[in-house]
């Protein structure tokens, strides 16, 4: 594992090549993404969102009475070929769990 100061020159290196992932779903999947991505060893840096509400393309989970759970939010900022395996990781877990909703979206970053 790279050390800290490794891993900050090289964001820096990469400035304006960044990639930037945000991924939602369930908290009920939590676990099965912290899983995978320390299996695939990538994500180790990220914002976590709890309790984010919202509606998709599966059932809404708003924390209330009528739709009582809620989902997660990881923001990601890494490097091209982490993202890739980031995306894939969503893959395979939406058709393993096919019911539960995924969403990620891919976007270019700049660290100014």
């Amino acid at each position: 594992m790279e050390n800290k100061m490794s891993y900050i020159e090289n964001i820096r290196k990469h400035a304006g090549k960044l990639t930037r992932l945000e991924i939602i779903t369930s908290q009920a999947l939590e676990e099965d993404f912290k899983e995978e991505f320390k299996e695939q060893k990538v994500a180790a840096r990220y914002t976590k969102l709890a309790n984010v509400m919202g509606a998709g393309y599966s059932n809404p989970r708003l924390g209330d009475a009528i739709w009582p759970q809620l989902n997660i939010m990881y923001i990601i900022y890494c490097q091209e070929e982490e993202a890739e395996k980031i995306i894939a990781i969503c893959q395979k877990l939406r058709e393993k769990y096919m019911a539960e909703g995924i969403a990620c979206f891919k976007s270019s970053a700049e660290e100014v």
